[in-house]
């Protein structure tokens, strides 16, 4: 895992990203029955925060100290580890369910999901869940990954290491798990000009204001919201999608 992609970004992270429906938490506690869940790859708690409505306990690990120490202010109901994905130190046969939230992309996915063997008691699951723009309604996501081409020299799309959103549907389905489930459900964002625009700066690949084209790039994004929006606001849709299975 790269640990260090998000150094300086944690409270762009922690204000501007979107969280997720509480129907995909109730979907995983009815499907898992878990009492002990470690939600790795955690960032600033996004996810750590929809797993706190159910009794489950709860582990967070997150690699990244300036991440972990928002996620420590966030869930100070969990236990929390500062360490990567791939090696975490959580005990041996100790969680019912792993979850991994808008993170896979950056692990070693072989040493994972060893790690993730040696984590989960007998027939415990892996739940890996991404928010995914859609790009067929909303014609400012593409134009928004078109300002990023244009000034951010690491930029990416899709969510499954180097794949598409399709290849990487086909990887998990296909390859990743012995057995799996799939949920989908809508979790379109309302934004304002400064959401909009700290969403996009929270990304990895994202200028940062040291850059000596930030306010170059910062403005084509407020641009882009002035083009769309409608009393001030915009529409973002997303899915939220999840993989749940056995390895």
């Amino acid at each position: 895992m790269n640990e260090e992609k998000f150094t300086g970004k944690a409270d762009l992270y922690d204000k501007y990203r979107p969280s997720y429906p509480d129907a995909l938490t109730d979907w995983l506690y009815e499907k898992t029955n878990a009492g002990s869940v470690a939600d790795i790859g955690a960032g600033t708690g996004k996810f750590t925060l929809c797993l706190s409505k159910k009794p489950w306990g709860i582990t967070a690990v997150e690699p990244n100290p300036d991440m972990c120490s928002v996620l420590r202010k966030n869930a100070a109901f969990a236990q929390i580890v500062n360490a990567p994905a791939e090696n975490t130190g959580i005990e041996s046969g100790s969680a019912d369910l792993i979850t991994v939230a808008q993170a896979f992309h950056w692990f070693d996915e072989e040493k994972f999901k060893k790690e993730c063997k040696r984590i989960l008691k007998p027939n415990g699951r892996l739940a890996i869940v991404f928010n995914e723009r859609s790009y067929k309604e909303c014609d400012i996501s593409s134009e928004r990954d078109k300002i990023c081409q244009k000034y951010c020299g690491t930029f990416h799309s899709g969510h499954v290491g180097n794949r598409t959103s399709e290849e990487g549907d086909s990887f998990l389905r296909s390859e990743y798990f012995s057995e799996v489930e799939f949920f989908s459900a809508e979790n379109n964002i309302t934004m304002d000009m400064e959401t909009f625009v700290g969403d996009t700066l929270s990304r990895s690949y994202a200028l940062e204001e040291n850059d000596p084209k930030f306010g170059e790039f910062k403005q084509e994004l407020e641009k882009l919201f002035q083009k769309y929006q409608k009393d001030g606001k915009l529409l973002i849709k997303y899915t939220c999608v999840c993989y749940l299975g056995k390895l």
